[in-house]
């Protein structure tokens, strides 16, 4: 360290303006004055400037600690100089341990990343989340559950398929689920969410309890038992409507109740149960609306013929897939 620096050192001592370390620091080089010199091991000594930064350190970080040296008496200036410089080498690191342990407890940020759940083609999961928080999740469907999920304020989790909650209620700690564009928000409820990529609307049906479902613009609709409420993805157009039977989630017996549905949601429904594909250029089948009911204890070839029948269509195998024409 040369004079320069030295003297802005003394300069922010005297003027009330150094740091606690810095103070330290000063006051310890002056006290060295009265030290009796030839008892003293050479401060420029490699092994002895490791020494004394040890001590300042110990001081810095906990003002009890006793710092021990060996008398000395009046050095050189240049001595006092090198053994400021030593100090202040530790300087920066006394200063972080000083705040750290003293005043500033560090937060560690909760991770935003999410674990995920999925299901297979004709896979259905029940998991039980680490709130006791029950779900349902239907076939060709994920969930995913943001980490450190019992440690937040608000229990988050976002939806692709179809899944039955049934939510461990917690006043404090509202749940909700991110769904498309839709927000669902319950504080202890059981409501069934069906939002497959490939069907049109997104349905949020209640079974028990109160259901706020919202987008980033407004609420929607506060669902009550047996409501349910039909959002159009393009249009986003929504419609609440009574609808027990979606509310209480029948496909988890393996029956599923198609009302009104398209050819797109039959034709994913049939998918998600069999793992077989049905398609169609027929414009009346395109454009038809279906009240069907499917169970998944009946072969495919049962299933397809009873559609085909329903509609007065016939149908054929194309490679893996089923064409009704």
């Amino acid at each position: 360290m040369n004079d320069q620096k030295l003297k802005s050192l003394l300069d922010k001592y005297l003027s009330g303006n150094a740091t606690k370390a810095e103070a330290f620091v000063v006051e310890s080089w002056l006290e060295s004055f009265q030290y009796d010199k030839d008892e003293a091991a050479p401060f420029e000594e490699e092994e002895s400037q490791d020494l004394l930064a040890e001590q300042i350190i110990a001081k810095a970080i906990n003002n009890n600690v006793a710092v021990e040296s060996k008398p000395r008496n009046s050095f050189k200036l240049w001595q006092k100089i090198a053994s400021v410089a030593a100090i202040l080498t530790v300087l920066s690191s006394v200063t972080i341990y000083y705040i750290k342990d003293n005043f500033v407890k560090k937060v560690t940020p909760l991770s935003t990343a999410f674990l995920s759940y999925k299901t297979k083609v004709k896979e259905f999961k029940q998991l039980q989340l680490p709130d006791s928080t029950i779900v349902y999740l239907n076939a060709n469907s994920t969930l995913e559950v943001q980490q450190n999920f019992t440690k937040r304020s608000e229990r988050r989790v976002k939806l692709t398929g179809e899944a039955f909650f049934e939510v461990k209620k917690d006043p404090k700690r509202p749940f909700k689920i991110q769904v498309g564009d839709l927000q669902v928000k319950v504080l202890g409820t059981s409501f069934n969410i069906n939002a497959h990529d490939t069907n049109s609307e997104i349905k949020v049906a209640v079974k028990s309890g109160k259901v706020n479902v919202s987008t980033k613009e407004a609420v929607l609709a506060s669902l009550v038992v047996d409501q349910e409420l039909v959002f159009n993805k393009s249009s986003k157009a929504f419609a609440v409507q009574e609808n027990q039977q979606n509310a209480k989630a029948l496909w988890r017996e393996g029956i599923v109740i198609l009302d009104k549905a398209t050819f797109t949601e039959v034709s994913a429904t049939i998918y998600n149960i069999y793992g077989i594909s049905i398609k169609s250029s027929d414009a009346e089948v395109l454009s038809d609306r279906y009240n069907f009911t499917i169970r998944s204890s009946r072969t495919s070839q049962q299933t397809i013929n009873q559609l085909c029948e329903t509609i007065n269509k016939k149908h054929r195998k194309e490679g893996s897939s089923i064409v009704i024409f």
